[in-house]
């Protein structure tokens, strides 16, 4: 059949890391069906519907049932007297396009107008929430209609689905970013970027703990930046790391940047990214940022990290949420200069063999193509 119409849906609206690969899922759609016409639908203005512009034939703002915890506390009960209504859109909104893709689990108006037949539909998974709330999730999964992609292994097992479901794991993809320069040797100070939202499950405490515990003279030898902001009023996430620098006495090593669109820039100032990630992240696309850039990648043994980076092969991994084990891949680094090149090199070639945009793109709509029990 063909593909004249296509319906693109997303949580998001800024350019973090579940946008960054809406965003490349749609140009990869635009390119696999140049013919067709595109409609996005983005909760909110923001830097994603900047972007989208350049992709999508029509940009639609509106409200939608949107899972976050945080607002759910607030309007649980307007969020669900307006639930009905929503549900009956977003099934018309279906029903009118030859193809859905729906990007990630917590829209639940489209999540319910995936169970009825008639479109190729597809949902792509990009989160783990805890036990509880991953049951629920595949509850409403099992009788749904849709392809199911998963951006990991882990992922994927996380979810108690039926055998009958169509599905497949294809890894996030990063740019790029053979232009910034390697790291021949660090001589003299270690350059560490943690990049990601300020919220509790970045890991941000757990970094500057383990640099607290260095010695002095390791501390001097250091240069950390974290990068990133909070969503909407959350303020209290990034006051708690501002205060906690202060009571380590970092403030000559850590710096607090805003939130970025070009990552490109920090990675280039950048020797190592860590991502020391409290609760496991679903893949860790930070990670194949850092490979793409030719950065050496510390990051929590948990996770689709686990997918990712090949323990002192092409990065180093941590036992989650141990304080000790990080500080000791932190002093490997400093203890040895050329590691944090070597392990950058092996890196580039992790990504450029595994996470390109190439190979993305190819998997992707291999799978968009093949269609799906309706």
């Amino acid at each position: 059949m063909e593909t004249k119409s296509i319906l693109c849906v997303h949580q998001g609206f800024e350019l973090y890391g579940s946008d960054r690969s809406f965003l490349q899922s749609v140009r990869s759609l635009r390119q696999g069906f140049p013919g067709a016409r595109i409609t996005v639908i983005l909760p909110e203005h923001g830097l994603l519907a900047d972007r989208m512009r350049e992709l999508a034939d029509e940009l639609v703002i509106r409200d939608m049932a949107v899972l976050r915890r945080s607002e759910l506390r607030k309007n649980i009960f307007s969020f669900l007297v307006h639930l009905p209504a929503r549900i009956v859109r977003a099934w018309l909104d279906c029903r009118n396009h030859d193809l859905v893709y729906i990007n990630t689990l917590v829209l639940l108006d489209f999540l319910l107008a995936s169970w009825v037949p008639g479109r190729r539909l597809f949902i792509h998974v990009r989160e783990v929430p805890g036990w509880l709330t991953r049951i629920c999730f595949s509850l409403l999964l099992a009788p749904s209609r849709a392809g199911l992609i998963f951006n990991s292994g882990f992922t994927r097992k996380a979810f108690f689905l039926p055998k009958w479901i169509h599905s497949c794991v294809i890894h996030n993809a990063a740019q790029d970013l053979h232009f910034i320069c390697p790291v021949d040797r660090v001589e003299r100070e270690l350059h560490i970027l943690h990049l990601g939202r300020f919220n509790a499950m970045k890991g941000h405490a757990l970094l500057l703990e383990a640099v607290a515990g260095l010695s002095a003279q390791q501390r001097r030898g250091l240069r950390i930046r974290m990068v990133g902001s909070v969503f909407r009023d959350q303020r209290h996430h990034e006051e708690n790391i501002r205060r906690q620098i202060r009571e380590y006495g970092l403030e000559a090593v850590a710096q607090i940047l805003d939130f970025s669109t070009c990552p490109e820039k920090q990675l280039e100032w950048a020797h190592v990214v860590v991502i020391p990630s409290t609760r496991p992240e679903s893949f860790g696309r930070t990670a194949i940022e850092a490979m793409s850039a030719g950065r050496c990648v510390i990051a929590a043994n948990h996770g689709g990290l686990r997918e990712i980076v090949t323990p002192d092969v092409d990065g180093l991994l941590f036992k989650a949420n141990d304080v000790q084990d990080l500080r000791e891949s932190l002093r490997k680094l400093l203890d040895d200069e050329d590691m944090v090149s070597c392990l950058g090199r092996r890196g580039r070639i992790k990504y450029s063999r595994h996470f390109t945009e190439q190979n993305y793109e190819r998997k992707f709509m291999h799978f968009m193509l093949s269609g799906h029990p309706s």
